[in-house]
């Protein structure tokens, strides 16, 4: 089983006007998309989550989600969940058509971006994968990041970690580096790797920069 990792970008805006004027709303954006499905109607139910002014999202929202036929808005932490069952676009309908026609999954959430991308995973056969991305409907710019083959998310980010930088961290974990208070040092590190305690900083900073980069990007 394989996955792609995609950015898609609409080169227009995805053509509703609460999207629109979300887009220009400096105190509110679209964190993620946590699920997505087309119902036999035509119509689409949608769970996204938002960050920023929750009382603002909510007036945008009263003025703008035109395309809406019921939505609700709910905090969790810091953030907004809204379920929404909308009338999608063309655009939108084309994408939620591709899993069902070439039998690929979308792996939840789809992120977006600080540039207005939208990361997305999908998950299936080869084939089916290789036959699905050119189904991507005109007007949407779609950039293949990586593929390989398919492990669960936090898996998938650990076997981006270099051999060593595995065994480091695995050494660091066991020896309770990041307990609280920490029960080990980059020298005591260092004197199980047989190496020097600057080379555990290094191969520590690099670790940890590509983790928050990936779960921030």
């Amino acid at each position: 089983m394989r996955y792609v990792d995609l950015t898609i970008r609409p080169e227009r805006g995805w053509f509703h006007r609460f999207d629109e004027v979300l887009t220009d709303e400096p105190n509110v954006r679209e964190e993620a998309i946590h699920q997505m499905n087309l119902l036999d109607d035509g119509s689409a139910v949608v769970l996204s989550e938002y960050a920023g002014d929750t009382e603002r999202l909510r007036e945008m929202a009263d003025a703008h989600f035109d395309h809406a036929i019921a939505w609700q808005l709910s905090e969790t932490g810091e953030n907004a969940l809204m379920f929404a069952h909308v009338d999608p676009s063309d655009i939108v309908a084309g994408l939620l058509h591709i899993p069902q026609r070439y039998g690929i999954v979308i792996d939840y959430p789809m992120v977006f971006r600080r540039d207005g991308a939208v990361e997305v995973t999908i998950v299936g056969e080869e084939g089916d994968i290789r036959d699905a991305i050119p189904e991507i409907p005109g007007g949407v710019r779609a950039n293949v990041e990586r593929t390989g083959e398919y492990q669960p998310q936090l898996e998938r980010l650990f076997t981006e970690l270099t051999p060593r930088q595995q065994e480091i961290l695995e050494i660091a974990i066991e020896m309770g580096y990041y307990e609280e208070p920490r029960e080990s040092t980059y020298e005591d590190l260092a004197n199980e790797l047989d190496c020097t305690a600057t080379t555990v900083g290094e191969h520590l900073r690099k670790i940890e920069g590509t983790v928050l980069h990936t779960i921030c990007p």
